[in-house]
């Protein structure tokens, strides 16, 4: 089974998709009417973290694969599934975006670490699209000056990211 094998999966079965999608919405909705900052305690903080990743990883997966679509292989974004590719990614937007107005994020357990994880998976994809896209040209043309200063940006983004991680 491969990963298109997966995405195909997913366009033929779109009612699963949808309802997980909307079941998330509305949880984060019912979240915002019944939750305010002086009942967010521990039992719903951890179900909060829950919501959080339930989207936040199905919604960056599906990014990844749009952008690697969208870049690498060069896809037309018109003719990819809208289920498998733009409903994760929109409700993991809406999802969050509704949370963020119910609590801060910085409250839900664990969401520093999975920001720090996206910034790092960020950073690795642009590092290999700079790298795809400019090898043979930092050697003929580019000077070793921008791939220093390059090199450099990667490094302290990288450096700020471990650190949220870590801590």
């Amino acid at each position: 089974m491969t990963i298109e094998d997966i995405i195909n999966w997913f366009e033929y079965n779109p009612r699963l998709i949808l309802s997980y999608f909307a079941i998330s919405i509305v949880l984060s909705i019912l979240g915002l009417i019944f939750i305010n900052q002086r009942n967010f305690r521990p039992p719903i903080t951890y179900l909060y973290g829950i919501l959080v990743y339930a989207v936040t990883i199905p919604g960056l997966l599906a990014l990844m694969v749009t952008l690697y679509n969208f870049f690498f292989l060069k896809t037309n974004l018109l003719q990819i599934n809208i289920l498998a590719y733009y409903v994760p990614i929109l409700s993991m937007c809406i999802t969050l975006f509704i949370i963020h107005k119910t609590v801060p994020m910085s409250r839900i357990p664990g969401f520093g670490k999975l920001s720090g994880l996206f910034v790092i998976i960020m950073i690795t994809f642009i590092i290999t699209y700079i790298l795809q896209r400019t090898f043979f040209g930092v050697f003929f043309i580019g000077r070793f000056q921008y791939l220093l200063v390059l090199f450099l940006i990667i490094l302290i983004v990288l450096k700020i990211a471990w650190n949220k991680i870590v801590k």
